[in-house]
């Protein structure tokens, strides 16, 4: 039965379900892309289910994807003109087999290994794997700070794996560099680098935090949804390996580990 419905999903990828992390969202937006996709449905609480042949994702502790991070991607989502609807799934969970699941949870039963997650839809669904040197992540405008910085860093308090970069080149990105994210990684930062004269930028919404990454060509920082947003715009980008996070390990042929 399960099979079968996996492949009726996989003839019919039309519509989207997923409830993943922020940043695994718009990871998840290529393969949509490639396959043609009309609508996506974010599910707030991650509620999908596997029994009797529709498919259930996660562990069942509670999510950190809620209604407010999906509120928070839903302009940016919005942004992408293959996407004729974006909406928050409100429907019987029970349906939720009707449509194609890209939910990373489905991806951790398995061992990811160094593997990204592009290469699980690919492997999942007979998709073919295609490279990430070309931008899929659409946004029509871009903010700059100010002309003379050039880079926009965000570093979170997970997913870390190397303070050395940031040791060395903290003058540099003191003078030419600025922050995105929640204040409390701000401030980390900037104590922990002493780096005073960085700014920060606060962002609204998904959208917001892309017009800003979009308008400034280099990228500093570890798996978040900023780096997300980076990857699919196809910024240069000086990533923060964590190899428990290597699920974001991706190869482009502007993304530098460090």
């Amino acid at each position: 039965m399960e099979e079968r419905e996996n492949k009726f999903i996989h003839k019919n990828p039309k519509s989207f379900v997923s409830a993943g992390d922020m940043g695994d969202v718009i990871y998840h937006l290529l393969y949509i892309k490639i396959l043609g996709g009309e609508k996506y449905h974010l599910i707030p609480g991650g509620q999908n289910y596997i029994r009797d042949g529709y498919i259930q994702c996660g562990d069942g502790s509670p999510p950190k994807f809620n209604l407010d991070s999906a509120l928070f991607l839903l302009p940016l989502l919005r942004e992408q003109k293959y996407l004729k609807d974006v909406d928050l799934y409100s429907e019987d969970p029970k349906d939720a087999w009707k449509f194609y699941d890209v939910h990373v949870g489905e991806f951790h039963k398995d061992d990811l290994g160094m593997q990204n997650l592009t290469d699980f839809h690919a492997k999942k669904y007979e998709l073919p794997l295609q490279l990430l040197n070309d931008p899929w992540l659409e946004v029509e405008n871009s903010r700059k700070f100010d002309n003379s910085r050039d880079t926009v860093i965000n570093r979170t308090l997970r997913y870390r794996g190397n303070d050395n970069f940031y040791f060395f080149n903290r003058e540099k990105l003191n003078q030419k560099a600025i922050f995105v994210g929640i204040s409390e990684e701000y401030m980390e930062f900037v104590r922990r680098f002493q780096c005073p004269d960085i700014p920060f930028v606060k962002t609204d919404t998904a959208l917001e935090l892309a017009e800003i990454i979009n308008g400034h060509p280099n990228f500093v920082g570890n798996g978040s949804l900023a780096a997300s947003i980076a990857t699919g715009l196809g910024v240069n980008m000086h990533y923060e390996f964590c190899h428990t996070a290597c699920h974001y390990a991706l190869e482009r042929s502007n993304l530098n580990y460090f």
